[in-house]
C-alpha cells in the first residue's frame, strides 16, 4: 500500500504543478484584464473577463506551459539522474521519419472514427473547445495546440508519469494508467476517447525507442496535421480531396504502425 501510494504522488504531483500554473496564469490575466480597465467594474465584467479567458484559451494555456516547462524538465533530468528513466543508446533517424508519417496517420484516422460515432454532437464541452480553436488565429493555434502544448504534454505524461509508474510497477501499467490519465485531463469525451488512444500509441514508441523526442514529434505531427485537415475542410468542401487526404493517411497511418511494431526495443 505504501508502494502505490508513493506511486501516485510522484505521478500526480508534476501534473498538479502544471494545472496549478495553468489557473494562476488565467486568474493573474483575468486580473490585468479588469485592471486594465478593458471592462468597466469588476462584478460587472466577469462574464466579459470569461469571454476574453475562453476566447484566448490556447495562447493562455501555452504561456503556461512555458513556465511549468522549468520545473517538469527539471524533474525529468533528476529523474534520469536517479536511474527511473531508460537512457536510449542511439538516435535513429527513421525514427524521427515515421513518427511524423505515423502520428499524422494515426491521428486523423482516429478523428474519422471518433467522428463517425457521432459523439461529438452530444458533447457540448468539446463543441465549446471547438469554437474556441476555430476563433484563434490558425498560425496562433498551430504554434500553441500543435507544439508547445505537445512537447510540454509529452514530458508530464510520458517523460515523468509513465516512466515512474513503469520504474515502480511495471510496462503495461504505465501505458494503460498514463494513457487513462491523458484521456482525463482533456476534460471533455470527445477528446478523453482520442487522447486515450493517442496516447497508448505514443507511450508504445517512447518504450520502443527510449527517446522522449519520438512521442513529442508523433503528438507535433498528430496535433498539427488534424488542425491542418480541419482548415483544409472547411475552406475546401471538394469531396474529391478529402478523399486522397484521407487514402493518404490511412496508408501514413499502415506504414508508421508496422514500421514501430516491427522496431526492436532500445
Amino acid at each position: 500500500m505504501k508502494k502505490f501510494f508513493y506511486t501516485l504522488w510522484i505521478s500526480a504531483y508534476p501534473l498538479i504543478i502544471y494545472t496549478a500554473i495553468q489557473f494562476l496564469l488565467a486568474i493573474i490575466v483575468s486580473f490585468f484584464v479588469i485592471i486594465l480597465g478593458r471592462y468597466p467594474g469588476a462584478v460587472a465584467s466577469l462574464g466579459a473577463v470569461e469571454s476574453f479567458i475562453s476566447r484566448n484559451v490556447l495562447p493562455i494555456t501555452a504561456a503556461g506551459a512555458v513556465f511549468a516547462s522549468v520545473f517538469l524538465i527539471l524533474f525529468f533530468y533528476l529523474d534520469g539522474q536517479k536511474g527511473r528513466i531508460e537512457k536510449k543508446k542511439s538516435s535513429n533517424a527513421t525514427d524521427f521519419v515515421m513518427a511524423i508519417i505515423g502520428g499524422t496517420g494515426i491521428a486523423i484516422i482516429l478523428n474519422i472514427l471518433i467522428g463517425l460515432t457521432g459523439i461529438s454532437g452530444i458533447d457540448n464541452t468539446f463543441q465549446e473547445i471547438s469554437e474556441a480553436i476555430k476563433s484563434t488565429p490558425i498560425v496562433i493555434t498551430i504554434i500553441c495546440a500543435g507544439i508547445i502544448i505537445p512537447i510540454v504534454e509529452e514530458i508530464i505524461f510520458r517523460g515523468l508519469i509513465f516512466n515512474r509508474i513503469k520504474f515502480q510497477y511495471n510496462l503495461t501499467a504505465a501505458m494503460l494508467i498514463s494513457s487513462v490519465v491523458f484521456g482525463i485531463y482533456h476534460g471533455n469525451i470527445i477528446q478523453g476517447i482520442y487522447a486515450t488512444m493517442l496516447g497508448v500509441c505514443l507511450a508504445y514508441t517512447y518504450n520502443k525507442t527510449k527517446n522522449i523526442l519520438i512521442p513529442i514529434f508523433i503528438h507535433i505531427s498528430a496535433n498539427t496535421s488534424v488542425l491542418g485537415l480541419s482548415s483544409l475542410v472547411e475552406n475546401d468542401d471538394s469531396a474529391l480531396t478529402v478523399g486522397i487526404m484521407v487514402l493518404v493517411t490511412l496508408i501514413f497511418a499502415i506504414i508508421g504502425i508496422v514500421y514501430f511494431i516491427k522496431r526492436k526495443v532500445e
